[in-house]
């Protein structure tokens, strides 16, 4: 085989973070009765996006994420004062719960078992609340090692993430395969540290970094058709 583990990012790669930011987001605004539009909800998700990347490119740590997220944002669009922290932790109680699959993911964790791949994850989270909700959505059982950037003390795609990942595997780089729906997290951390990867773009977005995965798929079958092939061309 040309590669003997994949790595796989959980948000938006196994769990379809969509639906899991809406259950959050409004169960904590039903909560405090803040009102919440579609247009919120928006600007919502543009912002936390970007705080996120800021975490990624090392100019926020997670703790000020915690705290920043919901105190500025509520702080801004309402001018009420909260406890940022609270309101996060809070939030995250929700997100916890939520577990999604995305299309086609069980079948194909079932595939790859049965070829013969060591099944990884390596995710931008918390260790517990990753692992409960790849509990819950019924995968965990798929994977041999789950690290998360709460147990790295690094965030993808710091070199240090992937440094910790390794330390924890017996397979290296040159066998491992990383496939991820983030390009700034998961293909740029992949390509820096100097191993493969596949971008699982189902959100159909531009490769605005100019990165280079060996390959890019929208769906599970496609990423299946791959395996088949044994990652030597595109079906």
């Amino acid at each position: 085989m040309r590669y003997k583990q994949i790595i796989f990012d959980v948000d938006d790669t196994i769990i379809d973070f969509a639906a899991t930011e809406n259950f959050a987001l409004h169960s904590l605004f039903n909560a405090h009765h803040w009102p919440l539009s579609q247009e919120l909800q928006r600007q919502y998700h543009a912002y936390n996006q970007g705080l996120w990347r800021r975490l990624e490119q090392g100019e926020l740590t997670y703790e000020q994420l915690s705290e920043m997220t919901f105190h500025d944002f509520i702080k801004d669009h309402f001018g009420i004062e909260i406890d940022g922290k609270k309101a996060m932790d809070e939030y995250r109680s929700y997100f916890g719960e939520a577990h999604k699959l995305l299309p086609g993911i069980k079948d194909t964790l079932k595939f790859a078992k049965k070829q013969g791949y060591k099944l990884t994850i390596l995710s931008n989270g918390e260790k517990f609340m990753q692992n409960h909700r790849l509990e819950l959505a019924g995968v965990k059982k798929y994977f041999d090692l789950i690290v998360t950037s709460e147990e790295a003390h690094y965030s993808k795609p710091n070199p240090h993430a992937f440094d910790y990942f390794f330390s924890r595997t017996e397979i290296g780089p040159d066998e491992t395969v990383f496939f991820g729906d983030g390009l700034q997290s998961d293909i740029l951390g992949a390509e820096e540290y100097g191993f493969d990867s596949i971008w699982y773009n189902h959100r159909h977005r531009k490769n605005t970094l100019h990165l280079h995965p060996i390959f890019e798929v929208e769906n599970y079958p496609e990423f299946v058709k791959l395996m088949q092939n044994d990652f030597q061309k595109k079906y």
